[in-house]
């Protein structure tokens, strides 16, 4: 099998089905507690961009990163705020059976949220995320599931 070469991967982050999502009441700027984003695209030898994250929040409609960078934990960039959320390395694991297409394999990242400047993750959550890698290195999300920090 194929391992993950991002989190994220990317970013990660980067997530399971079951995971409940909670967001603060208040101004749009406001802390953030379990964010969870529906898509996940990119290269394994480029980039991944993470988005259609909730809550919705303008200056955090994506976030992208090196997806090399996120195999050995790494820096988002949230545009359009350009605020970051840094992820330690995280364990990546394969998940039998898989959820993806054909010519494809899945692997779970799960890592640390350890800092940045954005409000929209917090320091210490959970970044998560299944992805599926294609025989081309192709990076997307496993089918159902979402990328949660």
């Amino acid at each position: 099998m194929r391992r993950f070469p991002v989190v994220v991967a990317l970013v990660a982050a980067l997530a399971v089905p079951s995971a409940a999502v909670v967001g603060l009441s208040g101004t749009a700027g406001a802390a953030v507690l379990g964010t969870s984003c529906s898509k996940l695209v990119g290269n394994a030898a480029t980039t991944t961009t993470i988005s259609g994250c909730v809550p919705k929040q303008a200056t955090y409609a994506s976030a992208k990163a090196k997806s090399t960078a996120l195999l050995n934990g790494g820096t988002l960039t949230w545009s359009t705020s350009k605020k970051t959320t840094v992820i330690a390395k995280p364990t990546i694991t394969s998940v039998t059976p898989d959820k993806c297409a054909a010519g494809s394999s899945e692997d779970k990242a799960v890592g640390k949220v350890t800092g940045g400047t954005a409000t929209y993750t917090k320091k210490g959550e959970t970044f998560t995320a299944y992805v599926c890698v294609s025989s081309t290195g192709a990076l997307s999300l496993a089918p159902g599931t979402k990328t949660t920090f």
